[in-house]
C-alpha cells in the first residue's frame, strides 16, 4: 500500500483474475468528523474509473461537495493501472480501450493505434464489469463497512462503459454519472443495446445524470499539431448530438423508476468537461427526489 499526494488517500493492489491485470484501488475515506454527524452505519460506495488522469478531480470534487453539505459521507473507490514509476499514457489509452468498449470496432482501432503505436483491442465491457460488480465488489466489503448503496463515474470511454451497463445489468449500480459517452465506437451498438433493452424490459430502476460539452469536437491548438489523429478521432465522433440522442430516447420510454437528467454543457470540450461532471453529476444523483 502507498500513499497518493491527497489527504488520506490510499493506494492499494489488486489482482483481477477474470481480466488478467493487476489494478490500483484508490480509497479515500471521508472525515471521521463528517461520519459521525451520520452516525457509524454503513457508507454508499462511489466507483470512479480512470484515475490515472482523474483522480484529483474526484478527490477535490468530494472534499468539496462534502464542505458544502452537498452530498453524504461515502466511501470513495478509484480504478486505475499500475503503470509503474514512469507512467505510459498511451498504454493507459490502449489498456481503458480495452476494457470500456462493449465490442471492437476496427476502424476505430486502427485509428487509435495509429495515435498510440500500440495494438490496440476492444470488447472487454462484459469482463471489466465482472471485475468491478464481483472481484472489486468483493474486496471492498471485505474491508470496509459498506451498503449496496453504489454510484459509478466514468467519462469519455468511460461514459460508453456506463452505457454499456446501464443497458446490460442496470440494477449494477443504484446511480451513474456518465460523461461524454464515446457513441460513435461501433455505432449505432448503444442505440441497439438500449433498443433491445427498451423491448424486453417496462422499466428501468436508476438514477443517472448524463452530460456532454457542446463542443466536444473542439482540440486546442497545441494538441492539434502534436496529434492530428486525435483530431481526426473527435471530428468524426459527434458525441454531443448522439448523447442528445441517447438522452431523448430514454426520456421517450417513460420508465416509471428511471430518474433521468441528461444535459448539453455549453463552452465545454470534451478535455473540459469533467469538473462540471464530477460536481453536477454527484450533487444530481445523491440529491434527486
Amino acid at each position: 500500500m502507498r500513499h497518493l499526494e491527497f489527504h488520506d488517500v490510499e493506494i492499494h493492489e489488486l489482482k483481477s483474475e477474470i481480466i488478467g491485470e493487476t489494478f490500483e484501488i484508490l480509497v479515500k475515506q471521508p472525515d471521521p468528523n463528517i461520519i459521525s454527524l451520520f452516525g457509524d452505519g454503513p457508507l454508499p460506495v462511489i466507483y470512479g474509473t480512470d484515475c490515472n488522469i482523474s483522480a484529483g478531480g474526484y478527490i477535490n470534487t468530494i472534499d468539496g461537495l462534502y464542505l458544502g453539505g452537498e452530498i453524504p459521507p461515502a466511501l470513495f473507490i478509484g480504478i486505475q493501472y499500475k503503470l509503474g514509476d514512469e507512467p505510459d499514457f498511451m498504454q493507459f489509452v490502449t489498456n481503458r480501450t480495452r476494457e470500456f468498449t462493449p465490442v471492437e470496432d476496427i476502424e476505430n482501432q486502427k485509428l487509435m493505434e495509429q495515435m498510440t503505436l500500440r495494438e490496440v483491442k476492444g470488447g472487454g465491457a462484459d469482463k471489466f464489469l465482472k471485475f468491478l460488480t464481483t472481484e472489486l465488489r468483493d474486496w471492498v466489503s471485505e474491508r470496509f463497512n459498506v451498503s449496496d448503496d453504489t454510484t459509478y463515474i466514468g467519462d469519455s470511454m468511460g461514459g460508453l462503459f456506463g452505457l454499456y451497463t446501464l443497458f446490460h445489468q442496470p440494477k449494477a449500480f443504484k446511480r451513474y454519472v456518465i460523461g461524454s459517452p464515446w457513441q460513435e465506437w461501433s455505432h449505432p451498438n448503444t442505440f441497439d443495446l438500449e433498443e433491445r433493452y427498451s423491448e424486453n424490459n417496462e422499466d428501468m430502476e436508476a438514477i443517472v445524470y448524463i452530460a456532454s460539452g457542446a463542443e466536444e469536437d473542439v482540440i486546442g491548438p497545441y494538441l492539434e499539431k502534436m496529434n492530428p489523429v486525435m483530431v481526426e478521432i473527435f471530428s468524426k465522433a459527434k458525441t454531443a448530438d448522439y448523447t442528445e440522442q441517447m438522452i431523448e430516447r430514454l426520456n421517450s420510454r417513460n420508465y416509471p423508476s428511471l430518474k433521468l437528467k441528461g444535459l448539453i454543457l455549453e463552452d465545454e470540450t470534451h478535455f473540459t468537461i469533467t469538473g462540471a461532471l464530477f460536481n453536477r453529476g454527484l450533487r444530481h444523483v445523491f440529491n434527486v427526489k
